[in-house]
């Protein structure tokens, strides 16, 4: 399977299960196991487009999607976003985050992309542009560092030659 071969599809409350089974997967590599219950909060009335990543055949893969900042209109903030453990390095994650940036970069009320994400993942956000602008310890929990990064879409645009 390739990262070619899925697509991603809103999120419908019967996927619950799913998400569940996705954010086990990722414990405790990239998310603290105290951090489930605001993840099902999350799932359970999404502020902001939330999608699923799947196969043709209706497999998931993975999921994630992004929500306007109520005080900063002009900032989208990814949410929950992940692939399924055993998929990590198949590009499955590239292909989650630039459908969430093209259709965050669709929307001219945009200009940034933020992201709290951990130490662990920040090397992966770094190579599509997103730049650190804070580090806390222990930010989500013991070992999880809390990593805020930002992007400018202008930049993006550009390096997608959407200019």
């Amino acid at each position: 399977m390739s990262a070619a071969d899925v697509r991603l599809r809103p999120w419908r409350a019967e996927d619950r299960s799913l998400g569940v089974a996705l954010f086990d997967s990722n414990t405790p590599g990239y998310f603290a196991a105290v951090e489930k219950s605001d993840f099902l909060d999350f799932v359970d009335d999404p502020p902001g487009p939330y999608f699923v990543l799947e196969t043709s055949a209706g497999e998931a893969l993975g999921c994630g999607g992004y929500a306007r900042q109520p005080k900063a209109p002009s900032v989208a903030a990814l949410c929950w976003g992940m692939v399924r453990g055993d998929l990590h390095g198949r590009r499955l994650g590239e292909r989650l985050l630039t459908e969430r940036l093209m259709r965050i970069a669709a929307d001219p009320a945009f200009e940034t992309v933020d992201i709290q994400t951990t130490q662990h993942s920040r090397g992966f956000f770094a190579r599509y542009g997103f730049v650190e602008t804070a580090h806390v310890p222990d930010g989500f929990a013991p070992g999880m560092d809390r990593v805020d990064m930002t992007l400018r879409l202008d930049a993006w645009r550009a390096r997608q030659g959407r200019g």
